[in-house]
């Protein structure tokens, strides 16, 4: 039930990615054209209703990003226009990179990859430069036997 509200604004897309605006009622009651058993490829054209891809955020902790989002590309911009997502991003990318969680050591490795990352017009390759050349990352053996 929680992950429906996130889940409808992505229902713009059926099950390969391709663009909707309808849903196919695939039921045999719902059959308009059935397809000839025979021949090149065919199928069944059905019913459809149109989609309700309007979903809701809630419990960020940002009063921007939670509220009701109309489809998947107005929740896309909504994340994508949060520092709070942005922080999370580069968060998660030191974990993977260093291989453990922050530190409070580690919090100007982290302000200087957002930094990174802003002052570059959004290059992630710019995150990642950052952080590998980094005190975090370029001592981390050093912090590793010190435990």
């Amino acid at each position: 039930v929680s992950m429906n509200p996130l889940g409808y604004p992505f229902e713009m897309f059926d099950d390969f990615g391709r663009y909707r605006t309808e849903e196919e009622l695939e039921y045999p009651e719902h059959i308009k054209v059935k397809a000839p058993d025979k021949g090149d490829y065919t199928r069944n054209q059905y019913k459809t209703l149109p989609l309700n891809t309007t979903g809701y955020l809630a419990g960020t902790g940002d009063e921007n990003l939670d509220g009701e989002v109309t489809d998947a590309i107005d929740l896309i911009t909504r994340l994508a226009k949060s520092d709070r997502v942005r922080q999370s991003i580069i968060r998660h990318t030191f974990r993977y990179f260093m291989g453990r969680n922050e530190m409070l050591s580690d919090s100007q490795t982290l302000i200087n990859a957002d930094q990174a990352y802003l002052s570059s017009d959004g290059s992630f390759n710019a995150v990642i430069v950052s952080l590998l050349t980094s005190d975090s990352f370029m001592y981390r053996k050093e912090i590793e036997d010190s435990k």
